[in-house]
This record gives structure tokens, C-alpha cells and sequence, in this order.
């Protein structure tokens, strides 16, 4: 039986020169939202639930955007 002896070649990904894309972004703005949500409970008399449903509509908003208004072109 023969046998390949194949290397494996691996690329190095420098990430010193990328920029984050557009999506990336949308994916950070979602989790923030909701971090922020939680700051602001701790700190003001608003009630958690109106926060949080203002996080919602922020990340429901970059959803829509990445998926709907500025979609993903490959």
C-alpha cells in the first residue's frame, strides 16, 4: 500500500492589518446593547424590563440591517 507523505502547510493570519468588517460590528452591537441595558439598571431607577426591551429593538435593528437592509454579498 503507498502511503503520501503530505505537509501541511498552515497560513498565518496576521490580524494586525484587518480591519473589522461591517458585520462584525453588527455582531458587537448586539451583545453591547444588552450591557448596557444592565449598567443602566444598576445605576437609575429605570425599570430592568423597559431597558432590556430597548436592547431588544437595538439588536432586532442591527439584525435587520445586516440580514435585510445592507445584506451580506459574496
Amino acid at each position: 500500500m503507498a502511503t503520501s507523505d503530505r505537509t501541511r502547510t498552515t497560513r498565518e493570519h496576521s490580524t494586525a492589518d484587518r480591519r473589522l468588517s461591517r458585520y462584525d460590528l453588527l455582531l458587537l452591537v448586539i451583545p453591547a446593547a444588552f450591557l448596557l441595558a444592565l449598567a443602566g439598571s444598576t445605576v437609575s431607577s429605570v425599570p430592568t424590563s423597559a431597558l432590556v426591551a430597548g436592547a431588544s429593538i437595538v439588536g432586532a435593528l442591527a439584525v435587520a440591517d445586516g440580514l435585510f437592509r445592507n445584506p451580506p454579498r459574496t
